[in-house]
């Protein structure tokens, strides 16, 4: 009988080594109990109004707090993203249950902007959202709307650009002004043409 070569022997800790059976079932955390952990006990609040108090409380009190809270803002954290870490951190912690948790997530993160507002603090309030990247009406379409919606404000300022083409640059408009001192004293420019031209051959 024809007996094939035999196979290696699998190094110790290898994956065909390890019993299929040895491991634990799919689902058996829910047969234990959960008391070892923060979150498998009775929360401390289980009031939405509390936890929002408690929350705003420490906002507004905690000056470190809320100085680190704006710079992780002003370095691209979302409001949202800040909202769900506490939301999972103080669950986690058994502060408070995870529906009432929930529940003061939108009131949070409405105080947590109003308060970037107050201190002059770009935020995003979403994930998606950029502050700086807003999208931008193009000339065109801007003086097409404003012609549909505001016609006499169209038309006035209309006006003011084809003035502004037709005489050029005012002495009195915007810009940088050499002023009379400093200015250079140079001779007028003469007129040369055709006539002017003529003129100078008579002389």
């Amino acid at each position: 009988m024809f007996v094939g070569p035999k196979p290696p022997e699998a190094s110790r800790g290898a994956i065909e080594n390890r019993d299929p059976f040895a491991s634990a079932p799919p689902g058996i955390s829910l047969t234990v109990e959960n008391e070892n952990w923060p979150w498998g006990n009775p929360p401390r609040e289980v009031d939405v109004d509390v936890i929002i108090e408690e929350a705003t409380a420490r906002i507004d009190e905690d000056e470190q707090f809320r100085g680190e809270m704006m710079k992780l803002l002003i370095a691209g954290i979302s409001v949202e993203h800040m909202v769900e870490a506490w939301l999972m951190n103080g669950f986690e912690q058994g502060e408070f249950s995870l529906d009432a948790g929930l529940l003061a997530k939108g009131p949070l993160a409405v105080y947590v902007a109003y308060t970037a507002e107050q201190e002059g603090i770009p935020y995003r309030m979403f994930e998606q959202d950029d502050p700086f990247a807003e999208d931008k009406i193009d000339d065109r379409e801007y003086m097409q709307l404003m012609k549909d919606n505001n016609p006499r404000m169209f038309a006035a300022m209309r006006e003011q650009i084809n003035k502004a083409l037709r005489t050029g640059a005012d002495d009195d408009g915007p810009g940088l002004q050499m002023p009379a001192d400093d200015a250079p004293s140079m001779p007028a420019p003469q007129p040369e043409g055709f006539m002017n031209t003529e003129e100078t051959a008579d002389e």
